[in-house]
């Protein structure tokens, strides 16, 4: 009896040690590609805010998440403008960091001025 539960525990620990790797080797390579998998969140009838930043991050943790209120009585064209000013905030600036990566001189000279 002793003989077959041992050999079956070591292919039990074998197989959940490979398994284990698995998982952390899939993880560690999702964290290190860095890539969103949704661009957007649709968010209705939530409590607070903090609930609808958990399901945010819950879903996707890659970049910032931005809160925008689109009332029923904005006009398309104005919730258009709200949502790419707020997009814009984050966006803006890491355009604005490689355009100067290329040329570091007229971005000091555009800041001068």
């Amino acid at each position: 009896m002793n003989k077959i539960i041992v050999p079956i525990i070591l292919i039990g620990i074998f197989l959940g040690s490979v398994f284990m790797l698995g998982w952390t080797s899939n993880n560690l390579y999702k964290a290190t590609k860095n890539e969103r998998t949704i661009n957007g969140l649709y968010i209705y009838n939530q409590d607070n805010m903090s609930e609808a930043s958990k399901v945010a991050k819950k879903w996707d943790n890659k970049g910032d998440w931005v809160c925008i209120n689109v009332a029923y009585d904005m006009s398309p064209k104005l919730a258009y403008t709200t949502c790419v000013h707020e997009c814009s905030h984050k966006a803006f600036s890491e355009i604005y960091a490689e355009s100067c990566e290329k040329e570091p001189l007229k971005c000091l000279e555009d800041l001068n001025e």
